[in-house]
């Protein structure tokens, strides 16, 4: 992880002149839908093996000093990191190091069709910014055969890392080939240590639906076996060919009224008003 620093009060640089924000972004849809995956599943939900607080956000600009120009990855991450609550304030909008106390701890670039030099001059800057992990994803292999370079900071520069996991922080990244916002293709994603993917709020959602088709049924399967002992016992004869009718209900509800009721039925034909009404 980056190591936290701390300025005391009247250290505090004056940030008025300086350009915080240019409103120019200029990314393809792909790239704006890889950055949102990138920070989105922060913010879905899910289960973070991550340290709290922490910023995951995309295309906002990293100052380290007043004196320099920012630098705006597609993606960053920063852990326990302490910022105001109103974050309309100017000195919270961009990502200020004396504001937040440390430089991120994982920061990425996703090459475009028209690369930027994120194994160039973008290598230099972010370790100058001391920056302990840079990613570069390549999706369209504009700059070699690897789709995936990570580099850990070693000293005052970066040397290639044979992983994209990032154990101090607790985290990792993979290549996940599925569908994102009705587009398939090969994303990168977060993941847990163990490699397994951060779920969105969309896949959390569709595993609660999954979860919730598997209780009815389960719910189900138990109110047709008390409405078979109830049918045996009521109408012994006609049980076999009830059961067959009511083995066609899917609503778990109105299964639950006529297993509620069946003890007090007194005929067939009131069996039946429950679930022909």
């Amino acid at each position: 992880m980056s190591e936290t620093s701390t300025i005391l009060a009247h250290e505090y640089p004056d940030t008025s002149n300086m350009i915080l924000e240019d409103d120019e972004p200029l990314d393809s849809f792909i790239n704006e839908k890889q950055q949102r995956l990138l920070t989105t599943v922060f913010y879905s939900g899910a289960e973070l093996p991550i340290q709290k607080p922490f910023v995951a956000a995309a295309n906002v600009g990293l100052f380290a000093t007043p004196a320099k120009a920012g630098i705006a990855p597609d993606a960053f991450l920063s852990l326990g990191i302490h910022a105001g609550e109103d974050w309309w304030q100017r000195k919270v909008r961009s990502y200020l190091f004396w504001e937040f106390g440390k430089p991120p701890d994982i920061v990425i670039e996703v090459i475009s069709p028209t690369p930027g030099n994120e194994l160039g001059s973008k290598l230099t800057d972010y370790a100058d910014l001391r920056i302990p992990y840079y990613v570069v994803c390549d999706p369209l292999k504009k700059v070699g055969e690897n789709t995936l370079r990570v580099f850990e900071l070693r000293g005052r520069s970066y040397v290639p890392k044979s992983n994209s996991k990032f154990p101090d922080c607790n985290i990792g990244l993979t290549l996940w080939t599925g569908t994102f916002e009705d587009i398939n293709a090969t994303w990168l994603r977060w993941c847990y240590p163990d490699g397994k993917v951060i779920p969105t709020g969309d896949e959390l959602a569709a595993i609660k639906d999954v979860e919730l088709s598997q209780k009815d049924v389960e719910i189900r399967e138990t109110l047709l076996l008390a409405i078979k002992l109830g049918l045996n016992l009521k109408f012994p004869e006609e049980s076999e060919a009830l059961l067959s009718e009511l083995e066609a209900i899917n609503e778990v509800g109105l299964l639950k009224a006529i297993a509620s009721n069946i003890a007090t039925i007194n005929s067939v034909e009131q069996l039946r008003e429950i679930y022909n009404r």
